[in-house]
């Protein structure tokens, strides 16, 4: 495993020819901005390499994020193979990277797991998609609109826009580059924001029906809910996002079914007391104040709240 800068990445990845992207299991827009903005980056600045996409899940948006390539084995292994915003080989969409000639990570989460060959983690970054974004600005390549949407949509999504503390004046340096290409904000904004009518009444039932203990919010979506509101797993676990803007609740939680794993995973957030410590209770991590667990029992939810009700600064 060998650590490195953006010099060093762009050396990597000028010596191969063949190129496969992946990115993490139920993507975000950072996951995807990530990916299909390196994409065209790499297409726009080596024209003569072959770059492909490698996804099996993929997002419900087909008006902005194109679909995955998903190339052969036998392309993947003589290619060098590059994971997005993925911390762990467990949390990889495909795990077929690892079959590559070589392997490189840019990833920005905590604690990283060293599973490849390469490895380029920033924890201070707000997004992979900014880092790559940096990737091109720093190696003087040349940034097309279609790069700069998808990372703006990263980068916008990841930062609960623009609002979290990992945001700093490097965010917002490299935001008013991606402008300047000539995307447009407002189209953009729409593709990653606007909901469904029955999405929009799923986000309201949700709310409705929240749990409020102390400075702590949380909701359970049980199966029978889920299947109820017509909501996927992937489409479940972004309704975190219902709880962060009520006065008084600095931590928050989302329990959700699935039926994959026949149990609940979390998605855990605050605003300022760091709880991913309380991830790493029960086999989960992520960043300090955005976290996640993959599979807890029903009976583990209060005592999931009880440390969040704890955690104090």
């Amino acid at each position: 495993m060998v650590e490195m800068d953006f010099i060093n990445l762009k050396e990597i990845i000028e010596k191969y020819n063949s190129i496969v992207l992946y990115r993490h299991i139920r993507p975000d827009y950072d996951a995807c901005g990530s990916q299909l903005g390196l994409k065209h980056l790499l297409l726009e600045n080596y024209p003569d390499k072959s770059i492909f996409t490698y996804g099996l899940e993929n997002m419900d948006n087909p008006e902005f994020l194109e679909e995955m390539d998903n190339p052969s084995l036998d392309i993947i292994k003589n290619s060098l193979t590059i994971i997005l915003d993925t911390s762990t080989h467990d949390r990889a969409d495909d795990q077929s990277y690892i079959q590559g000639l070589k392997s490189l990570k840019i990833d920005h989460h905590l604690e990283s797991e060293k599973n490849t060959d390469y490895v380029f983690v920033d924890e201070t970054a707000s997004s992979t998609s900014e880092l790559v974004a940096l990737l091109a600005i720093k190696n003087k390549w040349k940034i097309n609109r279609k790069a700069a949407s998808y990372l703006y949509a990263g980068m916008n999504t990841d930062t609960r826009n623009f609002t979290i503390n990992s945001v700093n004046s490097t965010t917002f340096k490299v935001l008013s580059i991606l402008i300047e290409v000539g995307i447009n904000l407002v189209e953009i904004n729409r593709y990653i924001n606007d909901i469904s009518k029955q999405k929009f009444e799923a986000k309201h039932y949700l709310a409705i029906n929240a749990i409020f203990k102390e400075d702590v919010a949380y909701i359970v979506l049980t199966k029978e809910i889920k299947e109820k509101l017509g909501l996927s797993t992937h489409e479940a676990k972004d309704f975190i996002y219902v709880l962060d803007s009520i006065k008084g609740i600095d931590k928050y939680a989302f329990f959700f079914y699935e039926d994959e794993r026949e149990g609940f995973s979390v998605s855990l957030r605050s605003h300022k007391v760091p709880i991913v410590e309380i991830a790493k209770k029960f086999g989960g991590g992520g960043h300090k104040l955005a976290c996640g667990i993959p599979k807890i029992s029903i009976e583990q939810i209060d005592e999931v709240i009880d440390l969040l009700i704890k955690a104090k600064e």
